[in-house]
């Protein structure tokens, strides 16, 4: 199903700018005029010459095509006049706490397993202050966080609506501070489960809010490496919970062994959600600002977040045509953004679909239990083996943001796939095996959680997160 969605939405500038050369005519003059308005866009009565109803003509193939293809070309030419800011980068800097908690919470329970659970170690249990859970609650810890997020999604797209993209960015730090202050004291497992469902709901606010706002306050051109930037310091979070739940001032040592304290390990989710709050001394997000009729804030946000001219944005902003921003506020009402939505039905296809693979790949698992699934398989060192896990899915994060323009969106995802199908096949054969006393190396659990690392950095681990800010017009993606 993802390739054959994929095959139709190769969501890369190259296919994007081949469409609108073909849409213009293999003659077609370069473009040079103003943008045109989105009447003209969409108008295609009349034979199209080469001039600005050229340009119009490639808009329409593709926003209203049925192919799918990538949005990212509607910008190319306004990219052109953008420039970014230090401002800009601070706010992204700023807004990206949110994913680094979002891997800091998902990869919680990785370090802390053998602690919270009691679990023996080296022939020693950890001590008493520790072991809160039995097997069955820490499955009911780790998992709850994700229940916890769907109705936290919710209230992020709610609260963003109403209070602006960084004050609600900044509103989700709240129940973060209120979870990780509360886990580093409270002992009653419930209590503990509903602190970790608190953490989700913070989580599931973040994951709707900072797409949008990074979207909103990046120019065109930095539009998809930013949105790249959100898995990527995922992956830094999942990193950092590791480093530091595995070795002091984190670890506690008892009876001659090393527990990681997960209560220590709590006083670093509440500094990083102190460093989440920072991002309300950044600016609020023109758009925003723009749809809640409040000129003079979305022209002054517009000027601290770019460092050139700004008057060909605020044109488009406030110059009244039918994309603009402020002109939509004031036609399309609260339920607006839902009409534009489902304008783009295959767009949107794609966007649910790449971002729900993205959640059943079991990703989520792996990440919650790498420390497990080492120790299962004999690691010496299990702690260290997560470290490189963890370390390997940074480094390929980052390897997929710059391979991803070159090697291009559809093949990076079929080798993903391709290698995550294996990965499962192995682990499946493994556990199978374990139970039933085949032969099951400890190498193959290993080879098989690395060879689904690689797959899931290169492909559906950053891509959906890119795609999401190509297949949808720029008023849209918000």
């Amino acid at each position: 199903f993802v390739f054959a969605i994929l095959r139709r939405s190769s969501a890369g500038a190259w296919s994007s700018a081949g469409r609108l050369r073909r849409a213009m005519g293999p003659d077609a003059a370069p473009y040079t005029g103003a943008a045109p308005s989105a009447a003209e866009a969409m108008d295609c009565s009349a034979p199209v010459p080469r001039t600005q109803s050229s340009f119009s003509a490639g808009k329409q193939v593709l926003l209203k095509g049925g192919t799918g293809e990538s949005f990212g070309i509607e910008s190319a030419i306004g990219a052109q006049r953008q420039t970014p800011s230090l401002r800009l980068f601070l706010a992204v800097f700023a807004c990206c706490f949110s994913p680094v908690l979002f891997g800091f919470s998902m990869g919680f329970t990785s370090p802390v397993q053998l602690s919270m659970e009691g679990a023996v170690k080296g022939g020693v249990r950890p001590p008493s202050s520790l072991s809160v859970f039995t097997s069955p609650q820490f499955t009911v810890y780790a998992a709850i966080l994700n229940i916890g997020a769907v109705p936290g999604a919710f209230a992020g797209s709610m609260a963003m609506d109403r209070l602006g993209r960084k004050r609600a960015l900044a509103l989700s730090a709240c129940p973060h501070l209120v979870a990780w202050f509360g886990t580093a004291f409270a002992s009653q497992p419930l209590l503990l489960q509903l602190l970790r469902m608190l953490t989700g709901f913070a989580v599931g606010m973040g994951t709707a809010i900072a797409p949008s706002f990074i979207g909103e306050v990046a120019t065109a051109d930095l539009r998809g490496p930013l949105g790249i930037a959100i898995q990527l310091s995922i992956t830094m979070g999942l990193l950092l919970v590791n480093v530091v739940g595995a070795y002091r001032p984190v670890v506690q040592d008892f009876d001659g062994e090393s527990f990681s304290n997960w209560r220590r390990l709590s006083y670093w989710g509440i500094a990083l959600a102190v460093a989440l709050g920072t991002v309300a001394w950044m600016p609020e997000s023109p758009k925003w600002l723009a749809q809640k009729g409040r000129e003079q804030e979305a022209r002054l946000a517009l000027r601290q977040l770019r460092a050139g001219d700004t008057a060909a944005e605020e044109a488009e902003l406030f110059g009244g045509d039918e994309g603009s921003t402020a002109s939509t506020a004031s036609s399309a009402g609260p339920t607006g953004h839902s009409k534009r939505l489902f304008d783009y039905p295959m767009s949107l296809l794609v966007a649910i679909g790449l971002l729900a693979f993205q959640q059943l790949s079991g990703i989520n698992a792996i990440m919650m239990y790498t420390t497990a699934i080492c120790h299962q398989a004999g690691m010496e060192n299990a702690e260290l083996a997560t470290l490189a896990v963890m370390f390997a899915q940074v480094v390929l994060t980052a390897v997929a943001c710059m391979l991803v323009e070159t090697a291009g969106r559809r093949s990076l995802m079929q080798i993903a796939g391709l290698l995550m199908f294996l990965a499962h096949m192995g682990l499946c054969y493994y556990m199978a095996a374990l139970e039933r006393g085949w032969w099951a190396p400890s190498w193959l659990a290993l080879a098989a959680l690395g060879i689904f690392i690689v797959g899931f950095s290169i492909g559906l681990g950053p891509i959906p997160w890119l795609i999401l800010s190509e297949v949808f017009p720029v008023e849209v993606v918000g």
